[in-house]
């Protein structure tokens, strides 16, 4: 399992299928059973208090999960009441009850949202992405907050592209699935570059 820090309180987790098995759980379990997803939740925050130095003093204040095609899971989970860029949704704790949604195997692209503090944060991360790793993406800004929202397509190379996105936490970047809706920012005209983002700001 992978785990990289957003903020003192928020960390993101990429965490294969055969490796939450190995801690005792099943993906029947985060779907279905909001205890033991509690009980997984919990297990994982202090796995990331011991490697990343996590402030966890007000526990589990949010969190979003989704599975990536692999059936590997996505997390990010956050340990302070809302806040700035992290308060932009409630987590998906309130709206599951504490269960992590199944997602659907059968689109044919998977699209993520990528949230930074500075067009200087998400011009980095797309040069270590690199050019041409999405099958298409696009640019918005939103009351200070950058939205990057990168489609890759629904195969096995696609998931392994997808998966180079834990390194956005590394430019300040916050990885969500639905932080906030397109159909808003482009209703609000809040688009920056509407197509080829990546590439665009890879040659900046």
């Amino acid at each position: 399992m992978t785990f990289w820090k957003v903020s003192d309180t928020r960390m993101n987790c990429l965490i294969t299928e055969a490796e939450i098995a190995a801690l005792g759980y099943s993906l029947e379990d985060l779907t279905q059973d909001r205890e033991r997803t509690e009980e997984f939740l919990n297990l994982l925050l202090k796995k990331g208090k011991e490697v990343l130095g996590l402030n966890t003093d007000n526990g589990i204040q949010g969190f979003y999960g989704a599975f990536l095609p692999d059936r590997s899971l996505m997390l990010s989970i956050s340990c302070q009441a809302e806040n700035s860029l992290e308060s932009i949704q409630k987590d998906g704790s309130e709206a599951s009850g504490m269960l992590i949604e199944p997602d659907s195997n059968e689109k044919e692209t998977v699209r993520w949202q990528i949230l930074f503090p500075s067009l200087d944060n998400a011009i980095d991360f797309c040069k270590i992405l690199g050019y041409g790793q999405a099958s298409e993406s696009r640019l918005y800004k939103d009351d200070g907050v950058y939205y990057l929202m990168v489609d890759f397509p629904n195969t096995e190379d696609g998931n392994k592209k997808a998966q180079r996105i834990v390194s956005a936490g590394e430019f300040g970047g916050m990885v969500e699935k639905d932080a906030i809706s397109e159909a808003y920012l482009n209703e609000h005209e809040k688009c920056l570059l509407n197509k080829d983002a990546i590439n665009i700001l890879c040659k900046m």
